[in-house]
């Protein structure tokens, strides 16, 4: 919380295991999205002291994946009369969820949309192109190593055991509602697989 507030973001919410932040929300400014790249790093590198500090306790490790888009969302208080919250919403907001689920641990990906508007700031990875729940086409994600003007580096936990492969591997599925199977039996395509997933 404290780096994530030094790096001038807003916690949206704690939701399970993981952090939703917010940068250029409420208000927006010109470093939003070197902000919450930088933010990213730094917790990284906070997690990875912290497992160190916990080794020697004999404690178990902890691991954190990130994922970062930038685009245009709808931003206010949301909600009823009986609860309502600040918080964002729209497809911007799905793609970073998204994202952060594609990460490994120790990793930080970011969109395309991010990576163009600090390329010059970042120290990264080939892209990969993923196929993502909502969007038709493929999308590119690319993997923060560091950045160099401040002198950090992601200190990686994980790495990526196989290569994705475009595949078009055919399959039938039924929809199960309230716990009972449908009996049409709809069709898909495989696009993307790996050993593991």
């Amino acid at each position: 919380s404290g780096i994530i507030a030094k790096n001038r973001g807003t916690i949206d919410k704690f939701m399970g295991d993981s952090i939703m932040v917010l940068f250029g929300a409420p208000v927006s400014h010109p470093e939003d999205v070197r902000n919450a790249v930088t933010c990213a790093v730094e917790m990284q590198v906070a997690m990875d002291d912290l497992n160190a500090y916990h080794k020697g306790l004999g404690l178990p490790e902890l691991y954190m994946g990130i994922g970062i888009n930038t685009g245009t969302v709808m931003a206010g208080l949301l909600g009823s009369e009986v609860y309502s919250e600040y918080t964002v919403i729209g497809d911007e907001v799905n793609l970073a969820s998204r994202i952060e689920s594609f990460s490994l641990r120790g990793q930080v990906l970011v969109s395309r949309n991010t990576y163009e508007r600090c390329r010059d700031y970042l120290s990264v990875g080939e892209p990969m192109d993923v196929y993502v729940k909502g969007k038709p086409h493929p999308v590119s994600l690319i993997e923060v190593v560091g950045i160099p003007s401040l002198g950090l580096e992601v200190p990686r936990q994980e790495i990526r055991r196989s290569p994705r492969i475009e595949v078009k591997m055919p399959f039938a599925y039924q929809r199960i509602e309230s716990k009972i199977v449908m009996p049409e039996v709809l069709r898909g395509t495989i696009l993307d697989i790996s050993y593991h997933g």
